[in-house]
């Protein structure tokens, strides 16, 4: 859900900037792609395999089963706060590009071109932060999905009746696109992250602790 939130915020945040225009920094083929192969895979991967316990902690301690009923993992708080971080994480997609290339003469396909690859490695790690076991397929599903953006974006690139035609050769040979890449995911997910932190310092979950339990034993 967030997934789709987080293009949704960015594309309206565009909308807005360019006073309703009927441009798009996007391309028609990164907008499917987004949602089909670059950021679907990850998502139904861990979903499958991921797990918060084993079954023989679970079976030890049925008790922890009540946290679903209490609906801890995902209640009406719990939407509202992935709201706000989704927000924050798509202004900072967007604004920061904007601010590091404000003096260049960069075009509008380049910053699509920029705005995907940032958002899909963004959206990975950021699922990468929630994941509990990670096993081989995992990392496959989750590193992997973001060198097949790259690869994608390589072959839609070299394509030349498109209009975004050898953009990301000419990104990719600058040192700041990668450092905006670098402070996107930095200053997007810090706030994530401390609130992570803090929580599981301050408040942790009958879950995290025996999850903690299981690390140790």
């Amino acid at each position: 859900m967030w997934v789709e939130h987080f293009m949704l915020f960015l594309c309206c945040r565009y909308i807005l900037c360019t006073a309703f225009s009927t441009t798009s920094a996007l391309t028609d083929w990164s907008s499917v792609f987004y949602s089909v192969i670059y950021t679907s895979v990850p998502t139904i991967v861990v979903g499958i395999l991921d797990k918060d316990l084993s079954h023989r902690t679970l079976l030890q301690y049925p008790k922890l089963y009540g946290a679903g009923h209490r609906h801890e993992a995902y209640n009406l708080q719990l939407f509202w706060i992935t709201m706000i971080d989704t927000l924050w994480q798509s202004l900072v997609l967007f604004y920061i590009p904007l601010f590091m290339y404000k003096e260049s003469s960069i075009d509008i396909w380049s910053m699509g071109s920029l705005w995907t690859i940032a958002v899909v490695v963004l959206v990975n790690i950021h699922l990468a932060m929630d994941i509990q076991r990670w096993v081989f397929i995992t990392h496959v599903a989750v590193w992997g999905s973001i060198m097949i953006t790259y690869a994608c974006m390589v072959v839609l690139d070299s394509i030349p009746i498109f209009p975004n035609y050898w953009t990301i050769y000419h990104l990719a040979t600058s040192p700041t696109y990668w450092l905006t890449i670098l402070l996107i995911i930095i200053v997007a997910l810090l706030p994530r992250f401390l609130f992570k932190v803090l929580h599981q310092i301050f408040w942790p979950s009958d879950i995290q602790i025996a999850r903690e339990a299981e690390i140790l034993s």
